[in-house]
């Protein structure tokens, strides 16, 4: 089970999730453990090459695939509905307006999903290697995929996905940083220490979007020195 998150988010939440510049439908995206996101389909409908998105779940048909996002869905509003105090709806103006909005974009997502799989845009992962060059990618952008304290996802998965990440993109950016408690991650700090000591630069930066009450930051991550 990943953190805490209600899918389908669009560019317009990346922009305030990860503070991306202006001319964002310029730049060339990778999506990293993203689930069901409209942000593919929205930047190709700009850009035919914009964006290609990553994920372990990506392995799956559309059918499989529509029947779990489906499922996890409902039970992650019913736990947002459940604990509406700890999440900030001005946003969007509601709840109700969230969910909407989410869901539209999650039907994008499946509409696009078959094509973008063809086309080499949605990719599964198997592993922690990208089959990319490095720094294909202007951005790594990550999104309640890390930092979610699970027993899989220890210290060493977090190094070694983040590495990985940041060989292939000039930037590597993923937020939140909290678990699914809402409380600021124990693995962050080991993280940015394992990072710092292998001269990754990094930052924890405040953002713009605040849907829980405690999760307003971002991490980056670039690489200092090319690898000879």
């Amino acid at each position: 089970m990943r953190k805490l998150v209600l899918w389908g988010h669009g560019i317009e939440d990346y922009r305030e999730m990860f503070d991306l510049p202006q001319g964002v439908e310029n730049l060339r995206l990778l999506e990293y453990g993203c689930g069901p996101s409209a942000v593919n389909y929205q930047q190709t409908q700009v850009k035919k090459k914009g964006v290609v998105s990553c994920d372990p779940l990506f392995v799956l048909d559309k059918d499989t695939l529509l029947a779990k996002a489906k499922m996890i869905f409902a039970n992650m509003a019913e736990e947002v509905r459940q604990h509406q105090d700890q999440f900030d709806f001005s946003r969007n103006g509601s709840l109700d307006k969230l969910l909407q909005e989410r869901q539209e974009g999650m039907k994008q997502f499946f509409a696009d999903y078959e094509q973008g799989k063809a086309d080499g845009r949605y990719l599964g992962l198997t592993d922690y290697h990208l089959p990319f060059a490095d720094f294909t990618f202007d951005f790594a952008l990550s999104s309640h995929y890390f930092f979610a304290d699970l027993d899989e996802q220890t210290v060493d998965f977090h190094l070694i996905a983040i590495r990985e990440l940041a060989r292939v993109a000039k930037e590597v950016r993923i937020f939140p940083l909290i678990d699914r408690e809402g409380n600021t991650s124990q693995f962050l700090g080991p993280v940015l220490l394992g990072l710092q000591q292998e001269n990754y630069g990094v930052e924890v930066r405040e953002v713009a979007f605040h849907l829980h009450k405690s999760g307003n930051a971002m991490l980056r991550v670039w690489a200092q020195q090319c690898v000879v």
